[in-house]
């Protein structure tokens, strides 16, 4: 896999990546994420003079939080359609009885 070098930048300070070249907008994306949720926290905690490693920890979590919320929905939408194609077979195989 082809690598190339990237700077992300984080709550003001650029973060220098080596990343797979298709993995790069991913990346990208992810940093915009980080600073849309740290601007959030910023907003939020304004006057706070909470320290900037807690603006990112509270950015850290709130992403894995989603993420964790995101995985189970698709857990549960797979679920729920197996749930259905059993109904459906059994629908079927009583209504041919």
């Amino acid at each position: 896999m082809d690598k190339v070098r990237i700077n992300i930048e984080i709550g003001g300070h650029k973060h220098p990546l080596e990343v797979n070249v298709e993995d790069e907008p991913v990346y990208r994306e992810a940093g915009r994420m980080v600073n849309e949720r740290l601007r959030v926290y910023a907003t939020k905690y304004r006057g706070a003079n909470l320290p900037p490693d807690f603006m990112m920890a509270f950015a850290a979590v709130d992403i894995a939080a989603r993420f964790i919320r995101q995985r189970k929905d698709e857990s549960l939408e797979a679920e729920e359609k197996a749930l259905l194609d059993i109904t459906d077979d059994l629908q079927k195989f009583l209504d041919n009885r």
